[in-house]
């Protein structure tokens, strides 16, 4: 039977392999976008360095007042709620705004809304898979937990010992 430690010590090491290779099969499977929240404007809702996990548009996110969209105009993207239909497009606005933005968007603009959030220490470690400090840090402890020694050889003859002794 194994020691609890080595059997500890392997199924960290599954859940480590399991977390360095969920964004990038997340990502594949799904076809989701990512994108970082780089400003306030949506707090609560959302704080800066909160990642997002963006799903297509399906092409009506604009006719739904509340719901929230990422929008790309030029190079930058940015999420923020819808507040208003148009003929168009949509007003938009962000959770912390008083104000809404100063132009409606068109559906033209709507990379996809959010599928999933994640905050803080999920967005750290997400971060943490796609950089190769943090690939090769999580490899690393998964390599040193799996050499974890498992039963060693005397220990299968330590019944033997006992029944010899009696």
């Amino acid at each position: 039977m194994p020691r609890p430690r080595v059997v500890a010590a392997r199924t960290t090491a599954a859940l480590l392999l399991a977390v360095l290779a969920a964004p990038t099969a997340w990502t594949a499977v799904t076809g989701d976008g990512v994108l970082t929240v780089t400003g306030g404007s949506m707090r609560p809702t959302y704080d800066v360095g909160d990642v997002l996990l963006v799903r297509a548009p399906d092409g009506d996110e604009l006719t739904r007042p509340g719901t929230v969209v990422v929008v790309a105009l030029g190079s930058s993207r940015y999420v923020h709620r819808v507040v208003e239909p148009t003929a168009e497009g949509a007003w938009l606005r962000g959770d912390a705004n008083a104000d809404r933005d100063p132009r409606p968007v068109t559906a033209e603009a709507v990379v996809g809304t959010p599928r999933l959030h994640l905050p803080g220490v999920l967005a750290t470690a997400w971060h943490a898979t796609r950089s190769v400090a943090g690939r090769v840090l999580l490899a690393g402890a998964v390599l040193a937990l799996l050499a974890v020694p498992g039963r060693r050889a005397e220990d299968g003859h330590e019944e033997e010992r006992e029944v010899a002794a009696r």
